[in-house]
């Protein structure tokens, strides 16, 4: 009887095993070899003034390079790049269009009586003049009128303390941690900041087409005003452009220039920040020289292909290649993030099949490229399944 039940026994412990190996579920494919961080090769090299301080970097990129003596010291006119930036977030300006228009008041002409007998830099307006969103930033940025920061202050913050809360706000935002607003045309010797600050805001406010196409003009026209022109009397030549100019006793001269180039069929556009000149046109000459001596050491890269895989239990790993050679604009000796993701991990997966991408993050700019099974990953077949050992599932793909 004994012998009879072990005889029964046996082929249904054989059947009940392999229903419960049936049962599991089958591990799931994972991503393997992600290459993480790539060193561009060389040493980015640049010369900085030898007075003052200095900053140079790139749009997409931020601060490449600083002077070690970055302590906030005052900036003059720099201000009005925070000016700027506030007046276009409140209202964003369409290349092309003007913008709401503001009406001068009687307290607004007073504020340009006022800063003109001062002897700041101004616009003449006229009670009942008409200056449109467009007008004000020519105004602000050509010849760096500080009773239009007032005006412009008044407008987006309600007064100019409010207003100047706003832009300290900002700075804390995107980092600026060296830099202390005290008023929005920077007449003021307590508003302060670093190179490397002034070269972050410059970096934000020049993504606008607008900022961008303002900065590069050589003079503009205004109802009351006239002919007004830029201070930066560089503009336009050896291919400096913007952004913008700063003097004051206290300031010393300064300017944050940018300068347009084209790499591998696509624009981009270097930035150099410098203070504490002696003279405008010092601070315009350290500018020009500095970038265009660092302009050929931003290019592109090769980067080599990544030793990713996917990987199963129940073959041999299968290896991933990028849909596209791997690339990266940069510097030498700038620091690329390369990381990858499964995107499809759904069995049976084909050869040449996107199955996740690889992402090349270089400063705030990341491009993802597909990435392609080189074999094919087919189920698990049936034997396995009923022979596997060990856990019910691998750890999740990453």
């Amino acid at each position: 009887m004994k012998k009879t039940l072990a005889i029964v026994a046996l082929p249904l412990a054989l059947v009940l095993g392999g229903a419960i190996q049936l049962g599991r579920p089958v591990p799931t494919v994972e991503l393997g070899g992600a290459p993480g961080a790539v060193t561009l090769p060389g040493k980015f090299t640049v010369t900085f003034p030898t007075q003052g301080q200095a900053a140079v970097g790139e749009q997409s990129l931020g601060l490449v390079a600083a002077t070690p003596n970055q302590e906030a010291v005052p900036i003059a006119s720099l201000a009005k790049m925070m000016t700027a930036y506030l007046l276009l977030k409140a209202q964003p300006l369409e290349v092309g269009q003007d913008g709401p228009t503001t009406t001068i008041t009687a307290a607004d002409v007073l504020e340009y009586e006022h800063d003109r007998a001062a002897g700041y830099s101004v616009a003449k307006v006229a009670a009942g003049e008409k200056l449109t969103e467009r007008q004000l930033l020519e105004a602000l940025l050509l010849p760096s009128a500080d009773n239009v920061a007032t005006l412009i202050a008044r407008q987006v913050g309600g007064t100019e303390a409010g207003f100047v809360k706003k832009m300290n706000e900002a700075a804390h935002a995107l980092g600026m941690d060296h830099t202390t607003y005290t008023d929005a045309s920077g007449v003021n010797a307590a508003t302060a900041s670093t190179a490397s600050d002034q070269l972050r805001i410059a970096q934000v406010v020049m993504r606008d087409r607008t900022m961008r196409e303002v900065v590069r003009m050589p003079q503009a026209a205004l109802p009351v005003a006239g002919v007004v022109y830029n201070v930066n009397f560089m503009v336009g030549k050896e291919g400096l452009s913007g952004v913008k100019t700063g003097s004051t006793l206290a300031a010393g001269s300064c300017f944050v220039g940018s300068f347009p180039v084209t790499v591998d069929g696509k624009p981009r556009l270097l930035l150099g920040a410098v203070l504490g000149q002696k003279s405008l046109r010092e601070a315009l000459s350290y500018e020009g020289t500095m970038l265009h001596a660092v302009a050929p050491q931003f290019k592109v890269y090769p980067l080599p292909a990544p030793q990713a895989h996917l990987s199963t239990p129940w073959q041999a790993p299968v290896a991933l290649k990028p849909a596209a050679p791997l690339k990266v604009f940069g510097f030498p000796g700038m620091s690329v993030n390369v990381a990858t993701q499964l995107t499809h991990a759904t069995l049976p997966i084909a050869a040449g099949q996107t199955v996740g991408t690889l992402a090349i993050t270089a400063g705030e700019a990341t491009e993802a490229i597909e990435l392609r099974a080189t074999g094919a990953i087919q189920a698990p077949s049936l034997m396995w399944r009923l022979g596997r050992m060990g856990s019910a599932s691998a750890s999740p793909a990453r």
